[in-house]
């Protein structure tokens, strides 16, 4: 069989595409210039990107926040009710203030947990404290949210623990809805990390 010049060259550039296509698809996506992964392993369990997305005041870029849970989800509700570990990571892109997230994360544990604030207190002490040491990240910062079943809600900055775990899923439910509950910090990222955006 004789194969013209042509049909080589367009079988050059179809591998060429092929190629092209699979080195992107390998590369990392980045949001703000930080990379996210799709998916990522902690404490023996793979959990999945469900979003990611660039908070924003004017035309300042402020963090990234991407979340991730052993499934994919659509609401708050649903990532509380996915089995498993979930981390939400913020990377603040310029120095943040974290009192406003302080605040939000109070409206949203209270709003959520009128009958049941008093178990909860010591905890919304503990994680107002913890900010209160550190008002505010630096840029490059990377702040770390974790539910693991086992230990309960962790928080980590610069990949350090800070204070302890707090055994109860509410906290960490009010946290994660500074950035996807009904008061969030901003509804484009809300949407985004909804896998909405």
């Amino acid at each position: 069989m004789i194969f013209s010049s042509k049909f080589f060259a367009l079988l050059w550039f179809a591998t060429a595409a092929l190629l092209l296509s699979t080195s992107v698809q390998a590369q990392a996506p980045e949001f703000g210039g930080v990379k996210i992964e799709d998916n990522i392993t902690i404490y023996n369990n793979t959990l999945l990107l469900n979003g990611a997305g660039v908070s924003t005041v004017g035309k300042s870029k402020m963090y990234v926040v991407q979340i991730y849970a052993k499934q994919k989800f659509g609401t708050l509700d649903e990532l509380m009710a996915t089995p498993g570990p979930k981390r939400l990571v913020l990377t603040a892109l310029r120095e943040i203030d974290t009192a406003p997230i302080v605040k939000n994360f109070n409206r949203n544990l209270e709003d959520g947990n009128r009958a049941d604030m008093a178990k909860l207190v010591p905890g919304m002490v503990g994680i107002g404290n913890l900010f209160k040491a550190k008002r505010v990240l630096a840029a490059g910062e990377v702040m770390t949210l974790d539910w693991i079943p086992i230990y309960g809600f962790t928080v980590y900055i610069g990949g350090k623990l800070q204070g302890e775990p707090y055994r109860q899923p509410e906290l960490y439910k009010a946290a994660a809805g500074v950035f996807m509950g009904e008061s969030n910090m901003d509804p484009k990222v809300k949407d985004a990390l909804l896998g909405k955006g």
